[in-house]
């Protein structure tokens, strides 16, 4: 049977995708899966990071909470990694997390049900839970990387909770030398850039330098959440995807849709 002509819509396209290395993949097969020639740029590094006290002792005593909650992937696979050095999982601890994603690997994991948003995929949207309208006196673990926004602990605390984090793991900007793919951005080859945080788009145009910048400018970024588009447009980008979420169906609707 031959493939109709929508089989394979980003035929022809490049595509470039800032994300940590290892976790480019599945979005670079499914990218290239539609016909797009897939280029990586690893945006940010991701790696566990020396815990500290307060967290240690957060873990140590995670019977005394009611939830924990994990902001990214990232969050759950280096702090379901911390939690078994520290004991078995309390078969009364709730889980919730921030996207899809993030959830479907806390599934994955066998954590489930997982409360997560129904509307955006952000802070605001799972404070928006009808489970964390009421939280008077409970004790919510909060799973993230270093530093952060305060957004969800204060809204957390807002509704009565009591609230902790464990950081567990620490974002760094790339070491690596974009090298050749300068001049895919300069000669203005690349179709698209794929970016998923706003330190990721922080970062690459870094890591270009000022040679690159009014050609990373000129070229398509997408991005998946509203606050990232508001980042990019900030930083110069001249056209910019929104996509309703970081799921690999999400991005390639996002840039099909684009260069229809």
């Amino acid at each position: 049977m031959t493939a109709g002509p929508d089989s394979r819509p980003l035929v022809g396209r490049q595509i470039l995708i800032c994300r940590p290395a290892g976790q480019d993949r599945p979005l670079a097969e499914h990218l290239g899966s539609l016909g797009a020639e897939i280029f990586s740029y690893a945006g940010m590094t991701i790696s566990p990071c020396e815990h500290s006290q307060e967290t240690q002792q957060h873990l140590k005593h995670l019977l005394e909470y009611q939830w924990a909650v994990f902001v990214s992937a990232n969050a759950v696979e280096f702090g379901l990694e911390a939690i078994s050095k520290h004991g078995p999982w309390p078969a009364h601890l709730r889980c919730a997390a921030i996207g899809k994603a993030t959830a479907f690997r806390l599934e994955q994991a066998g954590r489930g049900p997982v409360i997560r948003p129904q509307g955006s995929e952000d802070s605001e949207g799972l404070l928006q839970t009808k489970a964390w309208k009421n939280l008077q006196g409970q004790r919510v673990l909060i799973f993230r990387g270093l530093g952060g926004r305060e957004t969800l602990a204060n809204g957390l605390r807002a509704a009565g909770a009591l609230v902790d984090y464990a950081e567990v793991y620490q974002r760094q900007a790339p070491k690596e030398d974009p090298g050749e793919l300068r001049t895919r951005v300069k000669s203005h080859q690349l179709s698209a850039i794929c970016a998923m945080s706003s330190e990721t788009l922080h970062n690459v145009i870094e890591a270009f330098g000022l040679e690159c910048f009014p050609s990373l400018c000129s070229i398509p970024w997408l991005v998946p959440h509203s606050k990232i588009a508001a980042v990019a447009r900030e930083a110069g980008i001249q056209q910019v995807i929104e996509s309703p979420g970081s799921e690999l169906q999400a991005v390639s609707g996002a840039l099909i849709n684009f260069f229809r």
